[in-house]
């Protein structure tokens, strides 16, 4: 008897994954073993789920999982620090349902290869990411309980303070890297050139003034934006330029980029960028969950350098000529660089080739994306259901006056019919006093979000493909993955291939987020928290866990055809999709409509209309040849005959896209 043992380290978390060969009857979960391969200490992990249903919460600190057996085969170490090294190892415990507990001699693992970890995923590239979810346990103790709207305001107040410790965790390794990264460039005595959409946190603020002469800001049109900030940037002699592509103060289209270049005290021979999704605002540290990318490649900073000065050349518009060279993407070594906007959609052509050629699976995080190609490429590979697809949307409604109305999403899953998992679902979902298991603590809720204008909650824009492959790739950057970006937005969009070390800490970051919301989303929709408890079966060969076990423990991912047998998932324990409670009815309104709705006719009426135009276009100047956008046009006719569950979640995304594209204040 063996149980195999995978681990995958980011800057922040360590994802261990274990398969047994065998499986015994009597195993009820899993002690979980920690090594420091440098002290050699070895740590039994926590729980925070007590031993038997019914209990209350667990001490602060958890309890052990020999006490407390991990009731599952996936669980993420979030205990680690950056730079340790370590190793796992599992053991079955057996006994009755409430314990006590014992261990399976037989069924010890060895350690698993040892995970250093680090954001430094090599070839000169590092990721970073905060830590910016207020619908969590973790924030509902920093407020001792107290999930009231004047306590969310006061803690949304403290969070603008410097040192405060629920910020320190909630902006974690985003804040430390781009503070770092400013620091580091000013030691050396270096110039930086920076494109940001919005900003008004002052600690960030502050680390840009000892610039001075050598400091280079373009802020955008981000409503978020205080006049302050450019007046004590100006007063420290940093050179301060704007950008409005509305050219009427409005936040859209958005000058949406949000990088820093690193280069020469002269401006010239740029050595190192930093990109990614994170708003130097305090809700973008602290409330959002984002992420930063830094890249050490001259060719692409370089680039990125050179964009800064077309922006500022262009002043408030969107010339022709930029949307040319914008469309011509920038390569090096394994780095692919995109800027927006575009023509045709240039930027996304890449990385449609790369979600149709996907073999193992595809990850992914969006905000806002409207009638995104690409959303509509991975839902694709959901239906055929042939390879492993976790991810989050995150949108918003606005009124006709452009106020926010609701908060939006869906949590999409491989293998899952419409019927009992792609419900239309609030993101963030917190835990409600009504829903809560008895575990928990109550966390704020979605109305305090909106009172409070905390909009853009999953603000990530990021896609992995097959992170175990020679063949991965990542993409991230500002884009929203919107064709409203592509067309009209200043954003730049990176794809990476070949980097396991980066896909790999991207996909374990998409995987908490996933984890997070789903398992709010099923405990919102009468799910029961106790389900936990019940036996392993859905680990096993078969089971309904089957399918993302073997995705981490890279195992081939059987095609399985439609929507997957199982009609359910088990929860887990801080995610997941499972059976309503017993003798509890689905809430009403909850199943996805079976034909396709107003909304999506609409839309994709409006986008065949504008591909079929775009395709008489190059007709005329190409003869007989058909053109890409007439294939487009034919995609489009073809979407119309898609499968039924695929209709009815894109039906429920396109009622959020009308009006997103205003929205952008929030992003």
């Amino acid at each position: 008897m063996t149980i195999n043992v995978k681990s995958y380290a980011n800057a922040d978390d360590v994802l261990i994954a274990w398969q047994p060969d065998q499986w015994s009857g009597d195993w009820i979960g899993f002690q979980l073993e920690r090594r420091n391969e440098t002290t050699k200490q070895v740590t039994v992990l926590v729980n925070r789920i007590p031993p038997k249903a019914g209990q209350g919460p667990v001490q602060p600190s958890g309890i052990s999982s020999a006490q407390s057996p991990i009731r599952r085969c996936i669980w993420t170490d979030h205990s680690v620090v950056e730079t340790d090294n370590v190793s796992y190892r599992v053991t079955a415990m057996k006994g009755p349902t409430g314990g006590p507990f014992t261990s399976d001699a037989m069924s010890v693992s060895n350690w698993s290869v040892p995970q250093l970890v680090s954001g430094n995923a090599g070839g000169g590239l590092e990721a970073y990411f905060n830590r910016g979810t207020l619908m969590s346990q973790i924030v509902s103790r920093f407020v001792n309980g107290n999930v009231s709207d004047p306590s969310l305001r006061q803690f949304l107040k403290n969070l603008a303070t410097p040192g405060f410790q629920a910020r320190l965790y909630l902006a974690g390794d985003a804040l430390h890297e781009i503070l770092g990264f400013l620091r580091d460039a000013d030691r050396r005595g270096s110039a930086i050139h920076a494109a940001i959409y919005e900003m008004n946190d002052h600690e960030l603020v502050d680390a840009l003034k000892p610039f001075g002469s050598r400091g280079h800001v373009l802020l955008g049109n981000g409503g978020a934006t205080q006049p302050w900030v450019a007046q004590e940037l100006a007063a420290e002699k940093l050179v301060v330029k704007h950008r409005d592509l509305s050219h009427h103060g409005k936040s859209s289209p958005s000058v949406h980029n949000k990088f820093v270049v690193e280069s020469d005290a002269a401006g010239k021979n740029a050595s190192r960028v930093l990109t990614g999704s994170t708003n130097w605002t305090t809700t973008g540290l602290c409330t959002q969950l984002n992420n930063v990318l830094i890249v050490e490649d001259t060719t692409i900073a370089a680039r990125y350098l050179e964009q800064w000065s077309k922006l500022v050349a262009a002043g408030d518009d969107m010339p022709a000529a930029l949307k040319v060279s914008n469309s011509t993407p920038t390569s090096d070594n394994n780095i692919s660089l995109c800027f927006a906007a575009t023509n045709d959609e240039a930027e996304f052509k890449p990385v449609l080739q790369l979600i149709a050629g996907a073999n193992e699976g595809a990850l992914f995080l969006m905000f806002m994306p409207g009638q995104s190609p690409l959303l509509d490429a991975l839902l694709d590979r959901v239906q055929k259901n042939d390879i492993y697809v976790r991810g989050v949307v995150s949108t918003l409604t606005p009124s006709k006056n452009g106020d926010i109305t609701k908060v939006g999403g869906e949590v999409v899953k491989s293998g899952a019919p419409p019927q009992s998992f792609h419900r239309d679902v609030p993101l963030p979902s917190g835990i409600s006093e009504n829903d809560k298991p008895s575990w928990a603590e109550t966390e704020f809720n979605v109305k305090e979000m909106l009172d409070n204008h905390l909009m853009a909650i999953v603000h990530s824009k990021t896609i992995v493909i097959d992170p175990f492959s020679d063949q991965c790739a990542v993409i991230t950057g500002s884009h929203n993955f919107s064709v409203a970006a592509s067309e009209k937005n200043d954003e730049n969009l990176v794809i990476v291939r070949g980097n396991k070390k980066l896909a790999q800490a991207y996909a374990l970051h998409i995987n908490g987020v996933y984890d997070h919301y789903s398992w709010r989303a099923f405990l919102g929709s009468g799910g029961d928290p106790d389900q936990i408890y019940k036996p392993l079966d859905g680990w096993k060969p078969g089971g309904s866990r089957a399918q993302e076990l073997d995705f981490w423990m890279q195992e081939p991912i059987p095609p399985q055809g439609g929507n997957g047998a199982s009609a359910t998932s088990s929860p887990k324990n801080s995610g997941g999709a499972a059976k309503q409670k017993t003798g509890k009815a689905p809430k009403k309104g909850k199943s996805p409509k079976r034909t396709l709705g107003a909304g999506v006719r609409k839309v994709k009426s409006a986008r065949k209309t504008k591909a079929v135009k775009k395709a008489k276009h190059a007709n005329k100047a190409q003869g007989a040849k058909q053109s890409k956008s007439a294939k487009k046009a034919k995609g489009v006719e073809k979407t119309s005959r898609v499968k039924k569950g695929k209709v009815a979640m894109k039906t429920r995304m396109s009622k959020r896209a009308t009006g997103n594209r205003r929205q952008s204040r929030r992003k």
